[in-house]
């Protein structure tokens, strides 16, 4: 038979429905292995053009996974001045042999395993009888972090959102109206982060962009997933934090830091692959505050896309294509 490679569309991901549980339970699992040394995963690579526009590129492989993956993606402003389109795509690779099985659109497999890895995080960082998700952006992110947070905190009933776009902020809002929650859309961003439990912060760079939310607006014992790696915070008010999380210390060091020494290893008390083993800090008091700052890390890309491809085969979804 002719090699072949299977397609996936944005559409055909879409319908495979799949489940953020799984995901996160994919992402978990895939970072406590890399704790024990049995993935392979380089620092995402990225040529800054401006703010807001940049190309990057995330590569892992795992023997556990069974598979390899690389993501490329492009960020530019879109040309109303606002924020910026990203756009992506996936390859998916056999590990043994190196072999390229599939081809999938990378923007909503993103959205999922972003939300995964802030669920990962939030199993060790929140509170269990969390009830108020608020949210700072209401975007793709918004919607995949409302579910994957829903499914790990079967208490959260409320949701307070803020947008800098008013017809996404009620989109969003409409959204999770449909999904069983009672919502308030919020003209202050500060009253959403005094009343949350949860926090999802989602802010895309825009060029004069400057950080106006205070970490010292947030109620004891509330989680932040900071998406946007945290440049909607005040860079000073981090330090009134009691516990903060990234993806992945080296990945972090290797990069600008946040702010400060806020990026440089040891700064940061655990990473996702230290939270995933249980080895890193978990909140030990009600009323700590933490935050997850992550930039996106390439195991988790794997961990969602390997997920993506064998439901689509065990579906029988996508296209063949030939090589």
């Amino acid at each position: 038979m002719p090699e072949t490679v299977l397609y996936l569309s944005r559409s055909e991901i879409d319908a495979l429905q799949l489940d953020p549980v799984i995901a996160r339970h994919r992402v978990t699992a895939a970072f406590k292995a890399h704790a024990t040394d049995r993935s392979a995963s380089r620092p995402k690579l990225s040529l800054d053009i401006g703010p807001g526009h940049a190309f990057q590129s995330l590569c892992a492989a795992s023997a556990e996974i069974g598979m390899a993956a690389t993501k490329w993606l492009g960020m530019a402003r879109s040309p109303d001045g606002g924020g910026a389109n990203i756009d992506a795509l996936m390859a998916l690779n056999d590990f043994a042999s190196g072999r390229l099985l599939a081809i999938l659109d990378g923007n909503g497999l993103t959205g999922l395993r972003t939300a995964a890895m802030s669920a990962a995080a939030a199993a060790s960082l929140a509170r269990p009888d969390s009830a108020v998700i608020g949210f700072v952006g209401c975007g793709l992110q918004a919607r995949a972090h409302l579910h994957a947070m829903k499914a790990l905190l079967p208490g959260l009933s409320r949701v307070l959102a803020f947008g800098k776009g008013r017809a996404s902020t009620e989109r969003f809002a409409t959204y999770a109206r449909g999904n069983g929650f009672a919502v308030e859309t919020i003209a202050d961003a500060s009253d959403v982060v005094r009343a949350s439990d949860i926090l999802v912060t989602s802010v895309p760079m825009r060029s004069g962009f400057r950080p106006f939310l205070d970490a010292a607006w947030l109620p004891e014992g509330s989680f932040v997933s900071a998406v946007d790696i945290a440049r909607s915070w005040i860079p000073e008010s981090l330090d009134k934090l009691d516990l903060l999380a990234t993806d992945d210390h080296r990945q972090q060091a290797e990069h600008p830091p946040i702010f400060g020494t806020l990026g440089a290893l040891g700064s940061f008390h655990a990473d996702l692959s230290e939270l995933s083993a249980a080895s890193g800090p978990l909140r030990s008091r009600p009323d700590q505050r933490a935050m997850f700052i992550f930039r996106g890390f390439a195991l988790a890309d794997l961990a969602v896309a390997a997920y993506a491809f064998q439901a689509a085969v065990a579906q029988q979804k996508g296209m063949i294509l030939p090589r």
